[in-house]
């Protein structure tokens, strides 16, 4: 009995290791295959956060200045250099609102548009002061990726 007991295999035959290496490989591979997905999501994420952000920024410049930064005054520039006009508003600001111009996840600058004062239907108290957007991961303006902090028309009517 002895002499069966010495001769019992020790470690991994060939094969074992083989399956053990194939498995890991198909598991790799699925992770690869998802990861580009996982990434876009996660910078539409991002913008969506970053578009709240300056929003909320946009509120703060709103309760200092007594209005929305406007074109005359460099958009979104407004919250990081001073701008120029009637020194007794300009007194008000207090910023710089923000470090650097704000950006989305693939480095292209916000869009912000004022809404011009009158624009929308006659008594409709609902139109947003301002339009602020990210042109999502094509870069082009109008298209389906566009991504906003803001509701959509639809979404506000329900």
């Amino acid at each position: 009995m002895t002499a069966s007991r010495r001769n019992k295999r020790i470690g991994f035959t060939l094969v074992e290791v083989l399956l053990v290496i194939v498995i890991i490989a198909m598991l790799a591979g699925v992770a690869i295959i998802a990861f580009p997905g996982i990434l876009a999501g996660g910078k539409a994420d991002t913008t969506k956060l970053k578009l709240k952000a300056v929003a909320q920024v946009l509120e703060t410049y709103n309760l200092n200045m007594g209005h929305y930064p406007t074109e005359e005054e460099g958009g979104l520039k407004a919250l990081l250099v001073k701008p120029q006009g009637d020194e007794k508003v300009m007194e008000k600001w207090r910023g710089p609102y923000v470090t650097e111009n704000p950006k989305d996840a693939w480095d292209q600058e916000l869009v912000y548009r004022p809404t011009a004062p009158g624009a929308g239907a006659a008594g409709d108290t609902t139109a947003p002061p301002y339009t602020l957007f990210s042109k999502g991961p094509d870069g082009q303006e109008d298209t389906a990726d566009d991504i906003t902090a803001q509701p959509k028309p639809e979404d506000a009517a329900k």
